[in-house]
């Protein structure tokens, strides 16, 4: 089987809820072959840290952590890192 993707996948987890950040990594495990790695950080300062540190490749970024909430968390990552894609993740319905 030829792949479409020249590496592996590394992704940025930014989730405060640990039964989210379970779950989620449990829906990504499925995709093993593709994901090599997904980095975990409970609030922004600890996400933007790993996204200087590491090779990350896409962001699932929650919009409600306990230092950052709403479109200010999206800026503050683009800020930081404009080239990698990010998928929000949010529970709110407006």
């Amino acid at each position: 089987m030829t792949h479409l993707i020249d590496k592996p996948i590394e992704v940025l987890l930014i989730e405060d809820n640990p039964g989210d950040a379970r779950l989620l990594r449990e829906y990504l495990a499925e995709f093993k072959d593709a994901i090599s790695e997904v980095h975990v950080a409970d609030n922004l300062e600890a996400g933007l840290t790993l996204l200087k540190e590491k090779e990350i490749s896409a962001i699932l970024l929650d919009l409600t952590l306990p230092d950052s909430h709403g479109l200010e968390t999206v800026l503050n990552v683009c800020e930081a890192e404009t080239l990698v894609p990010i998928i929000v993740l949010s529970g709110l319905d407006d």
